[in-house]
């Protein structure tokens, strides 16, 4: 897998596990809202609670949103690998009012009340940047933005009531502050090292280790939501089966070695020629898959020639293919069996060359 890969792969696993997290993290704000503004009205005043709790809660609304519509598109697979990343900057846009404007309950006019409520008010904030950086461990931008706001106001209210014991309570807030943000990184960056190891052990037992293609457990992966997701859309998908054309010569002849060799040729000529939407697989010895989403046979076919063409050129072996398009209400295993009987018409009629399978043949 490339490098490029690897960031794409870890990304959606990070930004997905932000948004999973933080349907729990809307339980807990909600409930911190409602308690402080319940301390607000017994330290300050009604209306100043209820004008703060309305604040807030307004200000959570675009990141509601935000999240609502993240579920809905990673249920309906219109998120992707390629698509997530700006995702993640999205939740931190939205995250940056409602945090802020929560920060401004130590500002509120307490009077004689305000060393209650800085206490009170602490000890939420210590409480909430637990959950927090818990909630948000999988972006640094959003635990960063997280703690700035909550702790970094509730210091500087400490240092400015000009008090020793208040002062005090600054340090050790300063302290903690500087402790948790150190904890936090290395808590991130390991969380990102066992999501990436989990993609790794779970990328190598999806590919082939000759090739680095992917294998039928992918392809079975793949197709579980190929087929609905064509059937919602009404769009075609088409699949084109080859094989290398007397590659049992080819080995006897060159070496099994020379033979491994020229597999991996084949391959980076597959992915080369493919789209990033396509599964290219290997799918035997000598055999390979290729699955086309939102692909008609005309455009299957054009694929193919460019396929062979480049292996004409840059291999001393041609290829034969079967090519099939998914119509209802055909399985996937019959969508395989119409290819491969194109597969056969193809080497039947002289090989290097592809052959068109259509549903009538299934009957044959």
């Amino acid at each position: 897998m490339s490098d490029d890969s690897d960031s794409l792969g870890l990304d959606f696993e990070r930004v997905s596990l932000l948004y999973a997290n933080t349907k729990i993290g809307y339980l807990g704000a909600g409930v911190a809202v409602l308690t402080y503004g319940f301390l607000i009205q017994e330290l300050s005043s009604l209306n100043i609670a209820l004008f703060w709790m309305l604040a807030v809660f307004l200000a959570y609304i675009p990141r509601i949103t935000i999240s609502i519509l993240f579920s809905r598109k990673i249920t309906n697979r219109e998120i992707t690998r390629n698509n997530i990343k700006p995702w993640e900057r999205y939740f931190f846009l939205n995250s940056i009012l409602p945090f802020a404007i929560f920060s401004t309950a130590i500002f509120i006019p307490y009077d004689d009340n305000s060393s209650i409520a800085i206490l009170f008010y602490s000890a939420m904030v210590m409480t909430l940047v637990a959950g927090g950086t818990l909630t948000y461990s999988t972006s640094l931008p959003a635990i960063k933005l997280y703690m700035n706001i909550t702790m970094l106001p509730l210091i500087a209210k400490c240092f400015w009531m000009q008090d020793i014991l208040f002062s005090a309570l600054g340090i050790s807030l300063l302290f903690a502050y500087l402790l948790i943000s150190k904890l936090t990184y290395q808590q991130h960056n390991l969380l990102v090292q066992n999501i990436t190891l989990r993609i790794e052990n779970e990328h190598r037992s999806l590919t082939d280790p000759l090739t680095k293609l992917w294998n039928r457990r992918r392809l079975d992966l793949f197709i579980e939501t190929l087929i609905p997701s064509s059937r919602r859309r009404g769009g075609p998908f088409s699949i084109i089966l080859i094989d290398i054309d007397n590659f049992k010569k080819y080995n006897d002849t060159y070496g099994h070695g020379v033979g491994d060799e020229l597999l991996i040729s084949l391959s980076n000529i597959l992915l080369e020629c493919s789209r990033d939407q396509d599964l290219v697989v290997r799918y035997g010895g000598e055999e390979f898959l290729l699955v086309l989403p939102s692909t008609s046979i005309e455009d299957a076919k054009f694929l193919t020639e460019r396929i062979r063409t480049a292996i004409n050129q840059k291999t001393n072996v041609t290829i034969s293919a079967g090519l099939a398009m998914h119509t209802e209400p055909m399985d996937f295993e019959q969508l395989m069996i119409l290819a491969d009987k194109g597969l056969y018409a193809a080497k039947e009629q002289g090989r290097d060359r592809y052959a068109i399978a259509d549903a009538a043949k299934l009957e044959e």
